[in-house]
């Protein structure tokens, strides 16, 4: 029985260590951006541009749907910020849903 319970303490103890570890995509909502057109090499275009962009934790691209998903970092983008970087590549975007609302054409902020 006391074995048991010691088990039980580590194994909360250490849940509860991990979960104060978990990363900003998992307690802030993702920006998704809708374009054009998405295929591989579209794909490759903005993981060249965005894997190592100090505000994004984490990019990933849909192909069948035509999205980016966008997560931030610690030191967070704006909309606008990644409108005009996505735009610079060549994939215009045609909508944004983030945190700070709906756009269909580039935010002003």
């Amino acid at each position: 029985m006391l074995r048991s319970l010691l088990a039980l303490s580590l194994c909360l103890t250490a849940a509860s260590f991990f979960a104060a570890e978990l990363p900003a995509e998992e307690t802030v909502k993702p920006t998704v951006v809708h374009v054009g057109e998405m295929c591989g090499g579209c794909a490759n275009k903005v993981h060249k541009r965005f894997d190592d962009d100090e505000h994004v934790l984490r990019v990933e691209c849909d192909i069948d749907e035509n999205t980016v998903t966008f997560y931030p970092a610690s030191k967070p983008y704006t909309a606008r910020y990644l409108w005009v970087e996505l735009d610079e590549i060549g994939k215009t975007p045609t909508k944004l849903i983030g945190p700070d609302g709906t756009f269909n054409s580039e935010p002003k902020k």
